[in-house]
């Protein structure tokens, strides 16, 4: 049996989608590690994994919520001079890494394989230089560029014409150069990654600063079925492994009072992501939902805050409103009748493995271009938050709620997601990954 490193990158959403992939191998007998900063260490512990932590004197438990914190605390002179301590941070990080800071797991473990995050560069690189290969786990859809398919930004859904075409394009041409332009802000990220693929002899090459995100080129697992990623355009560059969804039904989920909870009561869940920052955008749409509550007080709604706002100034100020900072989502989507979401990709994708259709009310990263794969597919609607008013946002409900066609097609997705998960599971393409060491073209 194989040992596997699993290497994600040290956020809520990022790590839930490694969690099914990551027991189901632990089943069949490998060791699964996971490597990463102390920040998910208690978190990966009590879902039962071995955890060994990286940085750990450079980025110690609780470092990037104490960065958040200041961040939001601090503003003008305060917060430059904060930007620029946290700079020098990120040097020392660089010059650990340069050091060998990331070569302990593999001295110490002798891994088979790493199984890393897509927006982690070094990992990788260190891989090569340890002649341990290296899988990378996207938990969302491709950041490469595809001509026939708009990028994650956009909230485009292609449909054939030639002036969605146009558009499009244009869609990459604005992507490219803001990239381009956020490159040359970066040069520092990149000469340090042309650094590290020197020390480990990664193939320059390799090295991907064409996409949204500073890479290393490997294979690369998409962990969804390619009906829901291409949108009838099928993508034509890089190495992609698609697969079942690994939706984690087991992982353990917040507490919650549900004895306020009605059940003769319609549930709509509200949720918004992990992310620890707010905008005037997402305070506005959580009081929005306030006012449509008060518009049906037949239903009941729950609003999961995450560390955004201040549970106190939500919960219960409507009678059928309960705001909680975390809702247990898999448990909520079981009762629910429909979510509004901002789009991230897991909730998306367990909305559609919990048969339950969707609000999208995309904000930045790439939830406008899954919205666009909601939209696409049937699966829900789809409001701006910039555009968004308490009349237009109950409209969306209603029209969800009530045009049964959401609901079918969310279930007949369902079904494509079961089969995808049952022909196709991560974890095997893992494994024959491992066994037959071919290219991943051989692979899909």
């Amino acid at each position: 049996m194989a040992t596997i490193i699993i290497s994600p990158l040290a956020q809520q959403g990022h790590v839930n989608p490694t969690l099914r992939i990551a027991r189901t191998l632990r089943a069949r007998g490998h060791r699964v590690v996971y490597c990463g900063l102390q920040d998910v260490e208690d978190f990966l512990r009590g879902e039962g994994f071995e955890f060994m932590p990286v940085l750990e004197d450079l980025c110690p438990r609780g470092f990037q919520d104490r960065i958040l914190a200041r961040m939001k605390e601090l503003s003008g002179l305060r917060l430059l001079q904060f930007s620029l301590e946290m700079d020098r941070v990120q040097n020392r990080i660089h010059a650990a890494v340069l050091e060998g800071a990331l070569d302990v797991p593999f001295t110490r473990l002798k891994p088979d394989l790493l199984l890393c995050d897509v927006q982690l560069p070094e990992p990788p690189m260190v891989a090569h230089g340890h002649e341990v290969p290296c899988l990378l786990l996207n938990t969302t859809l491709s950041l490469r560029r595809e001509e026939r398919l708009p990028p994650l930004s956009s909230p485009l859904v292609p449909d054939g014409r030639l002036t969605t075409s146009l558009l499009i394009r244009a869609a990459w041409l604005r992507d490219t150069y803001r990239h381009r332009l956020g490159v040359l802000f970066r040069t520092r990220d990149v000469s340090h990654l042309r650094r590290v693929a020197r020390r480990y002899g990664f193939p320059p090459e390799r090295l991907d600063f064409s996409g949204s995100t500073l890479c290393a080129r490997a294979p690369e697992l998409v962990l969804c079925p390619r009906e829901f990623a291409d949108m009838g355009a099928a993508s034509s560059r890089g190495q992609y492994l698609y697969t079942g969804p690994s939706v984690d039904l087991e992982r353990q989920e917040s507490d919650f009072p549900w004895e306020r909870l009605r059940e003769e009561r319609p549930l709509v869940l509200v949720y918004l992501g992990t992310l620890a920052f707010r905008t005037d955008l997402d305070v506005r749409l959580f009081r929005q939902v306030l006012e449509v509550a008060a518009r049906r007080p037949d239903w009941q709604f729950v609003l999961s805050l995450g560390r955004k706002l201040d549970v106190a100034a939500f919960d219960g100020v409507v009678p059928n409103v309960i705001a909680v900072r975390h809702a247990p989502q898999i448990a909520m989507l079981r009762r629910a009748m429909v979510m509004i979401t901002h789009g991230g990709f897991n909730s998306v994708k367990e909305c559609i493995s919990m048969g339950v259709p969707m609000v999208v009310i995309p904000f930045l990263f790439d939830q406008p271009g899954v919205s666009a794969r909601v939209v696409h597919h049937g699966l829900g609607v789809r409001g701006f938050a910039s555009q968004l008013t308490a009349e237009r946002l109950l409209g969306l409900l209603d029209e969800v709620v009530h045009n049964p066609s959401y609901r079918t097609a969310v279930r007949t997705f369902r079904d494509v997601f079961r089969k995808a998960e049952q022909d196709m599971p991560a974890a095997d393409v893992v494994e024959r990954f491992l066994q037959r060491g071919a290219p991943a073209a051989a692979l899909g």
